[in-house]
């Protein structure tokens, strides 16, 4: 695996398979929108319930105010569970539209991501628990040694710093393993993506780097218009005259229109860098078992 093959491949999925990508991100991105017009809407009658439940005297009582808080925060708290199956389901169905070891189609792809959602988001429960375990030691070995001072805290982060990218660089496969591979456990999924990175950490650290750079030149090129349209904002001489206003309304439409086109860049770029990876790295892992059983 090479960095210039990674970045190659990830170009050429999304060139080979654009239209089918855009059309699950444009899927999920109305079943974003439903999602927050839906928890707006339970927000508003749930408060609403609340205040026809209460008396005029008691209309402003703690037990009621608590009441109704409770409501929207228990609101609040599913359908920001379902906003991350829906975001999981998202990055399941676009890896493995674009994953170079799968040819699924439309419906297949979107199926599939939303029976890998809940493992996914299981996983990053998971990764997050296993964060704050690993943590609390390390914060409680910098906090036992005070005399150490303030620089010698920062060596320990700089000293840090790569290991938690080394580990990021042997995990990146993940998603693509629970997605592609299907592998529902967590735990089993961690175990295959660090068998399929060994070796292979520095190479997928370049090749992020790389893919970074490129993703940053290219979503800045896109964004570049329209900021310097909107710059005439910042001139209150220039705001004065009816055609300054009307470039600034039209930057702040033009800057609309290009975060959403830098949003569908970055999901179908990111989505297609993590399923190359995996797919290089799966196809290289299969082709070294049937050498050793050969």
């Amino acid at each position: 695996m090479g960095v210039g093959q990674v970045i190659s491949d990830t170009f050429g999925m999304v060139k080979a398979r654009f239209g089918s990508l855009l059309g699950l991100w444009a899927t999920y991105f109305a079943l974003t929108m439903g999602v927050f017009i839906g928890m707006a809407i339970a927000i508003g009658a749930t408060g609403m319930a609340s205040l026809a439940t209460m008396s005029g005297s008691d209309a402003m009582s703690a037990e009621g105010a608590m009441a109704g808080g409770a409501a929207m925060v228990l609101v609040v708290i599913v359908f920001y569970l379902g906003y991350l199956l829906v975001a999981m389901a998202q990055y399941a169905s676009l890896i493995i539209m674009a994953s170079p070891t799968e040819r699924p189609t439309f419906g297949e792809a979107l199926g599939a991501g939303w029976r890998a959602a809940p493992a996914l988001l299981l996983l990053m429960i998971v990764l997050v628990v296993g964060y704050i375990v690993l943590s609390v030691p390390l914060a409680i070995f910098v906090a036992a040694f005070p005399t150490m001072g303030d620089g010698a805290s920062a060596i320990f982060l700089v000293l840090l710093i790569p290991v938690l990218v080394w580990a990021g660089c042997r995990l990146s496969p993940l998603f693509a393993v629970i997605a592609v591979d299907r592998v529902r456990n967590p735990f089993a999924a961690i175990a295959r993506a660090w068998r399929l990175t060994r070796g292979h950490a520095l190479t997928i650290f370049l090749a992020t780097l790389a893919f970074m750079v490129i993703l940053v030149v290219v979503c800045g090129a896109v964004l570049l218009p329209s900021i310097g349209m909107l710059r005439s904002m910042a001139d209150p001489a220039a705001m004065a005259s009816g055609e300054a206003m009307g470039q600034a309304l039209g930057g702040m439409a033009l800057f609309g229109v290009s975060v959403l086109v830098v949003s569908v860049l970055f999901n179908l770029l990111y989505c297609a860098f993590m399923a190359v990876i995996h797919g290089t790295l799966s196809s290289a892992s299969d082709v070294g078992t049937a050498e050793t059983f050969a």
